[in-house]
């Protein structure tokens, strides 16, 4: 379908889906819908795009993926601290890392493995943070820390295959033309 679009055309619409993508994210992070939350919690969606960004990118790409996708997060937070970077760079380092050693496959069970696994590293740094800001005691922390690190956890890497495995294989696919 879209090898006879125009040379030029192609990155015109990988920039749409990407932009697309990430702003569906953002409205899917607003949204509460009845069945998708489990205690009161939703999917880390821009978390999840940060993932699917930077499952095959070079990791520069990688982190200037995450800190937009921060800054969109914590923009949309009623307090400024803790921030989300931190813990959406950490993710897209690992993540971007964790590509170039070749650790990575595209399978949809391995990307809902990664979600569950960076969304709770995410939450701990997210944890720590409070910590480090004195804005709750540490064994307040860690209860909280399992019943929303766990609850986002669960809802995101059941949700990864949905939202990573055709974003990743459509980065494949604009990849595969470009070097044609």
């Amino acid at each position: 379908m879209f090898r006879k679009l125009p040379r030029g055309a192609l990155p015109w619409i990988n920039g749409l889906v990407s932009v697309g993508s990430l702003l569906l994210c953002t409205q899917l992070l607003l949204l509460r819908i009845p069945g998708m939350t489990i205690l009161g919690f939703s999917p880390q969606w821009l978390l999840m795009w940060v993932i699917a960004w930077s499952v095959k990118r070079e990791m520069i790409y990688a982190l200037l993926g995450a800190i937009a996708a921060a800054w969109i997060h914590d923009s949309l937070m009623v307090s400024a601290l803790p921030s989300h970077l931190p813990g959406f760079v950490l993710v897209a380092y690992f993540v971007s890392r964790w590509r170039q050693q070749r650790y990575l496959q595209e399978d949809f069970i391995i990307l809902a493995l990664l979600v569950f696994v960076m969304t709770l590293a995410a939450e701990v740094i997210m944890a720590f943070q409070y910590l480090l800001w004195g804005l709750g005691s540490p064994g307040m922390l860690w209860g909280e820390l399992q019943r929303i690190g766990l609850a986002t956890a669960i809802l995101s890497s059941l949700w990864a295959p949905l939202l990573c495995t055709p974003l990743v294989r459509w980065w494949d696919y604009v990849r595969m033309l470009d070097r044609q």
